[in-house]
């Protein structure tokens, strides 16, 4: 290695470390909306209004990822050109170009959805599907702010979408729901609160957007038809992919939405609501994994690469590795908070934990296909795609939510390993090592605990909760502490400001 790369090195896992740090505060802050506002939706709206909910803003979702057309990620590759030149305008040309790409698009897809709606109602009940065409427009908005703190993300400036993501957002959908309820605009109070969160998160990202790139927009290039066409090229293959990761992830909602009552589909929503907690995991890394790991292909080869992955992937599944064990005895009082722990609710709940891990601890992988060869990760989703709608369809028709959880288990299981075997293939290298055994081991030991205190305490009371929760992240932690490296033993230190 020469110096000059281990510098990179050393220069990208301290941005790394520093933005997952930055998106990790704001997945803190982002907990202390969503707690909440899972019991403004369960115990005031109710499971029904939630379910109805739930589908209407998985189908914004879906139309989401189709608009974007790829440039969430892609646009990374064209935004380093401008900002390695330092070419402000080109920047500006970038973002507006795609902008308004995004909005021609997402227009010539919404306008037939409006005019053709009854014939949507066919597939879903009515009254599973009112609330689709209320929030449907949020998609473009939606859409156009992903595209500006992109941009920002693209300058390694990570407060701005941590803001974003993790305050404007959920404390506005929190504070317009509650706020709503209590104006008694039960029926539409959610759907409303989602209109005020995208307006304002979207004024908040041209705020972002006009901070980092200051500049006179006059000063910036015509939008050009042959960049258009070069930048859609590009970012096909992954749009693609990307549209076909959604339904990957919510096609469970759809069939759950033609098969269950709204009252069940609102139960399976607040599992998902808690899974999207540990899901935030991985994606604190994702907002500056995603410009490291693209300037990292330009200037340095597919080992650095490789290493820099294999690091992060340990640090993700250590920490999903601990929720996990620990929800395996409290997924219950955890979801009877909610009034949803009935039935096949926990099990449900650990199953979806268990497949968010195999994604988020195992497919940082896809980074590699994403820059090097765009065309496999499509291709790849695609033949999981159709795999887990076959798994999803039968096994929910069998056993109801449980099933389209287990079909999701197996999908991204399945998924990520035949992109392991395909990268070892195509560049010789596994984007993760054997320290990955390590949680393994520790979560053994914190399982062990933690069977050791049910024995002696209800873990459902006071002292339950301290020795179980409290206690079991502080033998968990102090056992990871006393078997890491002196690298993991000093970045530890360091952040808890604890001097040798």
């Amino acid at each position: 290695m020469t110096g000059i790369s281990h510098n990179n090195l050393h220069h990208n896992q301290r941005d790394l470390l520093k933005g997952a740090a930055a998106n990790l505060f704001g997945f803190i802050a982002r907990l202390g909306a969503r707690l909440p506002f899972l019991f403004v939706v369960a115990l005031l709206y109710g499971k029904i209004i939630f379910g109805q909910y739930l589908f209407a803003v998985t189908i914004v979702e879906t139309l989401t990822a189709i608009i974007l057309f790829g440039f969430k990620r892609s646009l990374f590759h064209f935004l380093n050109d401008d900002l390695m030149q330092n070419n402000l305008a080109g920047v500006y040309n970038t973002v507006f170009t795609t902008m308004i790409f995004c909005l021609c698009f997402g227009s010539i897809l919404i306008i037939p959805l409006y005019i053709g709606q009854d014939f949507f109602f066919h597939f879903f009940p009515k009254e599973m599907a009112k609330g689709v065409f209320i929030i449907l427009p949020t998609a473009l908005l939606y859409a156009l702010t992903e595209i500006l703190l992109t941009a920002t993300r693209a300058a390694r400036k990570m407060r701005y979408e941590v803001t974003a993501k993790s305050i404007v957002e959920p404390y506005v959908l929190l504070g317009g729901a509650a706020g709503l309820f209590v104006i008694n605009k039960v029926e539409l109070g959610l759907f409303y609160a989602y209109w005020l969160m995208n307006i304002s998160i979207f004024i908040y990202a041209l705020h972002s957007f006009s901070r980092v790139y200051k500049k006179n927009i006059r000063n910036s290039h015509w939008i050009s038809l042959t960049k258009i066409k070069s930048m859609t090229l590009f970012s096909a293959p992954t749009a693609v992919y990307d549209l076909i990761g959604v339904l990957i992830l919510r096609i469970d909602i759809y069939f759950l939405a033609a098969l269950v009552s709204p009252s069940a589909l609102g139960v399976y929503g607040i599992a998902l609501q808690i899974v999207t907690i540990v899901k935030k995991i991985r994606q604190s890394f994702d907002p500056i994994l995603e410009p490291v790991i693209s300037q990292t292909m330009k200037q340095s080869s597919l080992g650095h690469v490789s290493k820099e992955l294999s690091q992060v992937s340990y640090w993700i599944f250590s920490i999903q590795a601990m929720i996990f064990t620990l929800l395996i005895f409290y997924a219950g009082p955890l979801l009877g908070l909610f009034k949803a722990s009935a039935g096949e609710a926990p099990l449900t709940l650990l199953i979806l934990i268990a497949a968010v891990i195999i994604q988020g601890s195992f497919g940082l992988g896809e980074l590699i296909f994403l820059y090097k060869k765009p065309s496999v990760n499509p291709m790849l989703s695609l033949v999981i795609l159709f795999l887990h709608a076959s798994l999803c369809y039968f096994m929910s028709l069998k056993f109801g939510i449980v099933g389209a959880a287990a079909s999701l288990f197996i999908s991204y299981g399945v998924t990520e390993l035949l992109r392991l075997m395909l990268i070892k293939y195509f560049f010789d290298v596994i984007p993760f090592d054997l320290r990955i055994v390590k949680p393994i081991f520790i979560s053994s030991l914190l399982f062990g605990y933690l069977k050791l205190i049910d024995t002696t305490l209800e873990l459902q009371s006071l002292l339950g909760l301290v020795f179980g929760i409290a206690g079991g992240i502080i033998v968990y932690f102090i056992c990871f502490f006393l078997i890491a490296q002196k690298e993991e033993k000093f970045i530890l230190l360091r952040k808890l400001n604890i001097k040798k």
